[in-house]
């Protein structure tokens, strides 16, 4: 998505959601509608966005209908994701799941439990976004299912258990979902300890997709010994992992997390190849095994109080040497891009803060919210490329004078680094010497004043003519 159409929420509107196939043309316009008053401000209510009892009450209308769904929302997104990662030769597809609280909001119906212990009310929702391998742009949401937690029925046989829907099946269907991966290209599924599930690695096989998952389970698997002669030897993959002798070292960035401040961690590495055995008591789609790289990557003396690192991960995409498992160490440090996502949702749109009468309405409003979210990591992403890049090249001389008269700089010559940076400070952003990067927070509130001083700057304008 080029910068100008980021900068106005009107044509990102009509460029994102424009295409959606709802049934009567009046349901897409109100859906950009919407989108474009979202765009605006997306921190703020609903009836905030519109202004207006009419528009407020059309659009709590067009999230309630039951002939709208999620997926027809986020249909063009989805379609327009999948087409730039085609064209791409090396894919990351990074996927997690996350819950959203709405134990608030005692009249929306159809809720289920979440949380620890399962007494908050509430659903899941599973995204997947696509990221080039190369350079680490972001490309959008390739899928997203948003789905509700049932309690497995009591004395629950395993033949039961095999039949009915599970939440484990959500990572297989993802994948289901996108399709097959196009010719000429690697699309390689990144996920967290959720997704050490035996049958979705087989499925990623079936359909083409590499995966790097960190490991969860402890599995049975064979390690071909060095004498040919000799029949493999069967060990537990945590075992094995951990009884590797050191191949290399590195310092790492550990991203903030948890309260905790970004670090640099100094850590090893090892790997080896492994065939991973199939559950004897889980589900497999065939009872063959599945053959894979196993990368270990740990700090041997954490700082004081700081848990030591520790990952194990499990890829199809073949370690040969340092460089290779490196590589899929980074892989996996990007899975960030889909908890920095979620966050955006939750605190940058307020999703959990909304309140409308049924699930399948707050459905549709995730679909909407999705690609705004998406917007503002992108806005991000804007920030962080190409630091040294003039200015003008990479947003209209309108903002750029905006910027610079509340700046007080008014003659000033900006490079992009400069210019976001000075964005974010209006947003809190303190840019001193020692601070990294301005992130999307400050970014934004940064962007919201700009914006709203320059609908000023028009208004002003029109007045005059």
């Amino acid at each position: 998505m080029n910068t100008k159409t980021l900068q106005n929420p009107e044509e990102w509107a009509v460029e994102t959601f424009g295409a959606a196939e709802l049934g009567d043309v009046r349901r897409t316009d109100r859906l950009v509608k919407l989108a474009a008053a979202l765009g605006e401000n997306p921190s703020v209510s609903l009836p905030a966005s519109m202004r207006n009892w009419a528009d407020t009450h059309a659009v709590y209308q067009f999230l309630g209908n039951p002939a709208i769904s999620h997926e027809q929302i986020m249909a063009p997104h989805f379609a327009a994701t999948y087409q730039e990662a085609a064209g791409r030769s090396q894919v990351l597809l990074i996927g997690d799941t996350t819950d959203v609280n709405l134990s608030t909001h005692k009249a929306t119906t159809g809720l289920g439990p979440v949380g620890r212990g399962n007494t908050a009310k509430g659903f899941f929702v599973h995204s997947v976004l696509a990221v080039d391998a190369k350079d680490k742009q972001l490309l959008g949401c390739m899928g997203q299912e948003p789905f509700v937690r049932e309690p497995a029925p009591e004395k629950e046989t395993r033949a039961e258990y095999n039949k009915r829907w599970r939440e484990s099946l959500i990572w297989e269907q993802s994948i289901e979902r996108i399709g097959p991966v196009p010719s000429g290209s690697q699309w390689i599924y990144v996920g967290d300890r959720g997704g050490d599930i035996f049958r979705f690695w087989q499925r990623c096989e079936q359909l083409g997709y590499d995966h790097v998952t960190r490991v969860a389970q402890d599995r049975n698997v064979l390690v071909e010994e060095k004498d040919e002669q000799e029949d493999p030897t069967a060990v537990h993959l945590k075992s094995l992992a951990r009884s590797l002798p050191i191949q290399g070292a590195k310092v790492l960035t550990i991203p903030a997390q948890h309260g905790h401040p970004e670090r640099e961690a100094l850590v090893n590495i090892s790997w080896s190849q492994v065939a991973i055995q199939p559950p004897v008591n889980g589900t497999a789609l065939h009872m063959t095994e599945v053959k894979a790289s196993l990368v270990r990557v740990w700090e041997p003396e954490p700082p004081e109080g700081v848990e030591a690192l520790e990952w194990i991960l499990v890829t199809s995409v073949t370690v040969t040497c340092a460089q290779d498992a490196w590589q899929r160490v980074t892989w996996y440090k990007w899975r960030w891009f889909v908890e920095d996502f979620h966050k955006v949702l939750k605190t940058g749109c307020l999703l959990e803060d909304r309140c409308l009468q049924t699930v399948d309405a707050m459905c549709n409003l995730l679909a909407i919210l999705t690609p705004t979210a998406m917007r503002l990591l992108w806005l991000r992403q804007t920030a962080q490329t190409a630091p040294d890049t003039p200015a003008t090249e990479v947003i209209s001389r309108e903002v750029i004078q905006v910027v610079l008269h509340l700046d007080k700089r008014p003659k000033a010559t900006l490079t992009a680094r400069d210019l976001w940076r000075t964005i974010a400070r209006f947003g809190g952003y303190l840019d001193r010497k020692s601070d990294p990067p301005p992130g999307w927070q400050t970014l934004w509130k940064g962007w919201i004043r700009i914006q709203t001083v320059l609908q000023g700057v028009h208004l002003a304008r029109q007045f005059s003519a």
